[in-house]
């Protein structure tokens, strides 16, 4: 049973305390209040702090010109042209009314509008002057020429020529193998080369040899040979022909070499394989340097008869003042100029590179 005593007590002590809780509550709201004021002020005042993540990922809003690629951020980069449309960049800064620079001229191709590349530059003297071999003085003395033609094919021959003085001119046969080797080794020995270009006979039973110059060939197959011919070594003088008895008495075949020769800077020797060859007239319509044999040393091999044709240079020499004797790598021929050349000084005759007859019948030394 509840004591009513107890009861009473305990509601008096309720409503009694009522109005103090009440007071603290309003109090500690009131003072709350001012703190929060006051830290809200203080917030407000305050300048705002920086912000890393806004610095990182937002672009600047007028991006600023760099001298390099990194003008504008990755995402305002727009994609590259393909490598074919870019331009240097002198040209992207060119103002736009001037033409950018194209890839080729749009007038003639370049085979018609560029020289041949045999051509000297300007102000270099022609390939006839600068492969010639430097000539001995002479002192007004009777000059012979000797020109060995037909080099190339055999080669132990054709390295006994090469064994001989200086001045002897060596003409490899353009069809010949390894004439890369055996020109490079007359270099070094200072030899005057030229190129035996093969050309038409008068009979068609004897083989010219391959890419033979022939006068019903076209114009551009005479010149298509021609080059391939004058491709096979280089540091020549000109060329001469090998046979030829045909082909040197057309007119106008010989006109298209000639006017490639002087294009090339390049002189002419007539070997003479016949007495109606107009090589030497040929070369003078067209301004190219020339010169015509007057010997051949070996139409007969013996000794006797080599013998015999070397006597008849040095009369012509004596006469004249020059002559130019052509030979071929024969072991009796090779055999007969060793002893021959040794015995010239004591003769009053100096032996000479082919180009210093040319340039004495030219008028030129």
């Amino acid at each position: 049973m509840t004591n009513p005593s107890d009861h009473n007590e305990h509601s008096h002590n309720n409503e009694s305390g009522a109005p103090r809780h009440r007071f603290w509550m309003k109090l500690a709201v009131v003072a709350i209040c001012f703190v929060a004021i006051g830290a809200l002020a203080n917030w407000l005042t305050r300048p705002p702090a920086p912000s890393s993540d806004v610095a990182v990922t937002l672009p600047p809003t007028a991006p600023l010109p760099t001298a390099g690629p990194q003008a504008a951020p990755p995402s305002q980069i727009a994609p590259a042209p393909p490598a074919t449309q870019r331009l240097p960049v002198a040209a992207a800064q060119k103002p736009a009314s001037q033409p950018l620079p194209t890839a080729a001229p749009s007038a003639a191709p370049q085979q018609a509008a560029l020289p041949p590349t045999t051509v000297a530059p300007s102000g270099e003297q022609p390939a006839w002057l600068r492969f010639a071999t430097a000539a001995p003085v002479t002192r007004d003395r009777p000059r012979v020429a000797i020109v060995i033609d037909d080099l190339g094919l055999d080669r132990p021959r054709t390295e006994r020529v090469i064994g001989l003085p200086a001045a002897v001119t060596l003409s490899f046969l353009a069809y010949s193998g390894d004439l890369r080797r055996l020109t490079a080794a007359a270099r070094r020995n200072g030899h005057e080369m030229v190129v035996h270009v093969p050309m038409e006979p008068v009979n068609a039973k004897i083989d010219m040899g391959p890419n033979g110059l022939a006068i019903d060939q076209p114009r551009d197959e005479v010149l298509r040979r021609l080059d391939w011919d004058l491709a096979r070594f280089d540091g020549y003088v000109g060329i001469n022909n090998h046979m030829g008895s045909r082909f040197t008495g057309d007119a106008q075949a010989m006109g298209w070499v000639m006017d490639d020769l002087k294009s090339r800077g390049l002189m002419f020797l007539d070997s003479r394989t016949i007495a109606s060859s107009i090589g030497a007239k040929a070369a003078a319509a067209e301004g190219v340097p020339f010169a015509e044999r007057d010997v051949f040393l070996d139409d007969d091999q013996s000794a006797t008869a080599i013998e015999q044709r070397l006597q008849e240079v040095e009369m012509i020499a004596r006469k004249k003042g020059t002559a130019i004797a052509i030979g071929h790598p024969h072991d009796t021929t090779i055999d007969a100029l060793i002893g021959w050349i040794a015995n010239l000084p004591s003769k009053g005759i100096v032996l000479v590179p082919l180009t210093e007859i040319v340039k004495a019948r030219m008028g030129l030394g």
